[in-house]
């Protein structure tokens, strides 16, 4: 955001003039109404001239292919397009107005030759944007019941019409998904991992081999309309007397043709990256009781998946241009790692919360999978080494080399130590997380407690079994020993009998059973994981 009395600009020049005329709408004195100062915002496609009580908006001399401003009849022409669909939901846009050189100067209006056109609106009011409101905590459903009922009427009013509909068949939003890995690809081992990456290819090209009939039902009950396309909690501003929902899609339809699912899907992954999962759910629930669609239930996570996808992107490409400062760069690179996570976690559980149990002999690397699968979904770990502790009021470096079974490793202190875990993972599933249990769960009852209050929670849980080799496992043990640091007690002199009396997982459920072997790199083990969770909740029936 820059001022017009201490901006640095460093604008390129896109065609003659082009600076002198950013200089012109920079300078108060330009506007017909002389506002006090002048902010200037840019985005990749067009400068926003914050004059109050109004805003001025010209589009950049710019062609991204799905995006062409590159001459002045085709700015002129899309100017008109955002007016005339912004204004379905919004009545704060005024009209274009020309810009000319008269004289030589710049002027608003028409003069000797038309330099460039703006799109003028009112100024909406910074405090009743949806954003600001939420992190005020000045937002009931009974607001959100308000925008809802303004999308409700808005999608109703849309004529399902046949060349519309047609974007909603499977192969036309496979076009979409393919281009976003393509352009993505490059980031892998940037803003995105490459298990993460595999496994939201993994899971988008599963959900299109096994349910494509669902697009294809949504297209027969006319779900697919000309939508908003950019529905996000930025572009909603909820005064007391009206709600508007502006600046949507105007320069490439194909963007704006798409499954009320996709548009709604938008807004409830917003609501999901910023904290207020309670709200996005709501909005979708209300949405299908009020358009009667039951079925958006069962696309609504694949759009999520694929919105939050499409921001981890473009947060990727904006951490990469040179024109913008170095802080917003790397504020566009934090971003786009969390919305990625945010599209991994949708892949594996939808929006639910869930429950991963990490659990194995010691030294097969449970801890060292725990941590990175929690790096990828952004999701707590509760370690029984940190707890076990916790609870006996031991400093959780301090070495307690008991034998087998006694000391703190008693039977008695394992069963507190579990049942702690238990509570503290609920905890955070009762608040809509996804929680990841470290322990060895070596006998059959303590596993069975974790099972069974899994179940009660109805929440999608897996176990995973980490084995390795004995050879890798005694490798494990001593280095570990010898480096220091680490929070478990586990060593190579209690192994044997720590593998002796393990008791194999056989009460199980087998779809909720998985075994990994923690030899292969830890990449490889992730991959292998994530794409064996996505095509077992394939399979899984919706409840």
């Amino acid at each position: 955001m820059t001022s017009y009395r201490n901006s640095k600009r460093d604008e390129k020049k896109k065609e003659k003039g082009y600076s002198d005329l950013i200089e012109f709408l920079l300078n108060p004195s330009s506007y017909p109404h002389k506002p006090r100062d002048v902010r200037h915002i840019q985005t990749h496609a067009s400068h926003v001239f914050i004059a109050p009580p109004y805003v001025y908006k010209i589009k950049k001399p710019v062609n991204f292919g799905f995006l062409d401003f590159s001459t002045l009849d085709k700015r002129k022409y899309y100017c008109e397009r955002e007016v005339e669909l912004n204004s379905r939901l919004c009545d704060a846009y005024i009209g274009v107005k020309e810009i000319s050189i008269r004289n030589g100067n710049f002027i608003f209006g028409e003069g000797d030759k038309t330099i460039e056109y703006a799109v003028k609106m009112r100024k909406l009011p910074d405090r009743y944007f949806l954003k600001n409101l939420l992190s005020r905590g000045r937002i009931t459903n009974c607001d959100l019941i308000r925008i809802i009922e303004k999308l409700v009427e808005f999608y109703n009013g849309q004529v399902v019409k046949k060349e519309i509909s047609e974007y909603g068949r499977p192969e036309r939003i496979r076009i979409n998904v393919d281009e976003n890995f393509s352009l993505s690809e490059r980031f892998v081992g940037k803003t995105i991992s490459k298990a993460a990456y595999d496994a939201i290819k993994f899971y988008n090209y599963t959900f299109f081999r096994e349910k494509s009939s669902l697009f294809e039902e949504r297209i027969k009950r006319g779900l697919i309309k000309d939508c908003h396309g950019d529905l996000h909690i930025e572009h909603i501003n909820l005064n007391p007397q009206d709600v508007c929902i502006y600046d949507c899609i105007e320069f490439n339809d194909r963007l704006r043709y798409i499954d009320i699912a996709s548009d709604i899907g938008f807004l409830a992954m917003d609501l999901d990256f910023n904290g207020y999962s309670n709200f996005a759910n709501f909005i979708v629930s209300e949405i299908s009781k009020r358009m009667g669609d039951d079925t958006i239930f069962d696309v609504i996570d694949f759009y999520k998946c694929y919105r939050a996808y499409v921001r981890g992107k473009v947060e990727s490409i904006r951490s990469e241009e040179a024109e913008i400062p170095d802080k917003q760069r790397q504020s566009s690179e934090k971003r786009a790692k969390r919305y990625f996570k945010l599209a991994l976690r949708y892949a594996l559980f939808g929006s639910k919360p869930a429950l991963i149990v990490v659990f194995g002999l010691i030294g097969t690397g449970k801890s060292t999978l725990s941590h990175a699968l929690s790096n990828e979904l952004s999701c707590k770990v509760i370690s029984s080494d940190r707890v076990r502790k916790e609870v006996m009021g031991i400093k959780p470096n301090e070495k307690r080399y008991e034998e087998y079974d006694k000391g703190i490793y008693s039977r008695d202190i394992t069963e507190i130590t579990y049942r702690e875990i238990l509570n503290r993972g609920r905890r955070v599933v009762e608040e809509g997380g996804i929680v990841i249990l470290d322990a060895s769960f070596s006998k059959r009852e303590f596993r069975e407690l974790i099972l069974h209050e899994a179940e009660a929670l109805g929440i999608p849980f897996y176990f995973i079994e980490t084995k390795a080799s004995e050879k890798h496992i005694k490798r494990r043990l001593i280095e570990r020993e010898k480096r220091g640091g680490s929070i478990s007690d586990g060593r190579w002199e209690i192994f044997k009998r720590f593998r002796d009396e393990f008791e194999e997982p056989n009460e199980l459920p087998k779809d909720k059973y998985l075994v990994v072997t923690t030899d292969k790199t830890i990449e490889e083990t992730l991959t292998q994981i994530l794409s064996r969770i996505i095509e077992r909740e394939s399979k899984r029936v919706p409840q």
